[in-house]
């Protein structure tokens, strides 16, 4: 008895697994949704759009030369599909009204990146910087473990 309902459930799940129908059509799709050309232009005027913000952040910060860390702060800028910051970024304070609302701003569009296309990270905590430092003129965040993050190109 044991055996005759083994073998009946295995027929039954043979042809239940078996489709009657053939897709010809399937041949003609992207294997991978993301490679489909309108998502794919999408993603790429996304893309766009926060190059374009982080390059204007980038620019008022190069408008200071640093001297002197103590007229720097640092804020957390991006996200991580995974939640919190994707790093962080010195500024200058006198520029804080005008660059904080743009930081903020990038930080939203990318989770909403993150979210849009279902995109995922190494999760990893990035932890914020120990201080900041003046370098040439730019400003240098030194890290916990006492590595050094360029910031201002």
């Amino acid at each position: 008895m044991r055996i005759v309902l083994i073998i009946t459930i295995s027929i039954l799940t043979v042809i239940s697994c078996s489709s009657k129908k053939k897709f010809t059509e399937v041949e003609t799709l992207p294997k991978d949704i993301a490679l489909k050309p309108h998502n794919h232009f999408t993603q790429e005027d996304d893309q766009a759009q926060m190059k374009k913000l982080i390059n204007e952040i980038d620019s008022l910060i190069n408008t200071e030369t640093c001297t002197d860390a103590a007229e720097w702060k640092f804020s957390a800028i991006g996200s991580k599909a995974c939640g919190g910051p994707n790093s962080y970024i010195a500024y200058p304070v006198k520029l804080e009204n005008a660059i904080l609302p743009k930081i903020a701003e990038f930080t939203s569009m990318q989770s909403a990146f993150n979210m849009k296309y279902g995109l995922m990270s190494d999760c990893a905590m990035v932890l914020p910087p120990a201080e900041i430092k003046c370098d040439n003129g730019k400003a240098i965040l030194i890290g916990h473990q006492s590595e050094e993050k360029e910031v201002v190109e």
